[in-house]
């Protein structure tokens, strides 16, 4: 999802890397939980294997549960994309268990749900190719991995106190059904050190959504 975004930064002389996260594409997992913490250790050190010091990370969704974890660790940039920093509800950990639930019995189910969901209403047709495209890669991924992301989200702490601890950006689509707006901004109140940008007409997914948008935010974020 990041080779367009990685294209463009590319073109101004940066080195990056697009990390192939447990429990996605060819990166295997055998165990029960993807702990968040567990990931951000694996970063960290891949980040030490390269020699790489106070990266910028751009993290998706569960990529920036997983940049809130390795910010704890080693000094990063940290931008959240489409992504939050409290803890699930009750409900939400419930909408877990059941997603966890409907991939035991039905993986293909949940893939054809919960992918268009992610968009915007109005972006859906648009976009119909990616999420076509989407669905087919997801329906590769073993059952139980995507058993054990869901069990690593669920399970996740709450890091509002990063938040205060540390600058960090957050890019945010004004539509975006998973994290509304209102919630968003309600989290955000009394916290002084956020960077806020907001994607009118955009869900969780800008990077098909409004591409154009996502790369001028973050070369403005990496190059000012």
């Amino acid at each position: 999802m990041w080779d367009q975004i990685a294209s463009e930064l590319s073109k101004q002389n940066s080195a990056v890397y697009l990390i192939d996260l447990p429990c996605h594409g060819k990166s295997r997992f055998e165990g029960e939980v993807c702990s968040m913490q567990d990931v951000a250790e694996l970063i960290s050190a891949l980040f030490k294997s390269l020699d790489i010091k106070n990266p910028f990370v751009f993290g998706h969704s569960m990529g920036g549960y997983i940049g809130l974890e390795l910010i704890r660790i080693i000094p990063i940039k940290l931008t959240l994309v489409h992504s939050n920093f409290w803890a699930d509800s009750d409900s939400k950990k419930e909408d877990r268990n059941r997603v966890i639930e409907i991939v035991r019995k039905n993986k293909m189910r949940l893939i054809q749900e919960a992918i268009p969901h992610l968009f915007a209403p109005k972006n859906r047709i648009k976009c119909a190719s990616a999420i076509e495209n989407l669905m087919t890669k997801a329906a590769t991924i073993p059952a139980n991995e995507i058993i054990a992301c869901t069990r690593g989200m669920r399970d996740r702490s709450n890091l509002r106190f990063v938040i205060n601890e540390h600058p960090i950006t957050i890019i945010h689509g004004n539509e975006d059904p998973i994290i509304s707006t209102k919630m968003l901004l309600e989290e955000l109140e009394g916290i002084q050190r956020i960077e806020l940008h907001r994607i009118s007409q955009c869900g969780h997914m800008s990077v098909w959504e409004n591409p154009t948008a996502l790369i001028k935010l973050i070369q403005n974020i990496v190059f000012r």
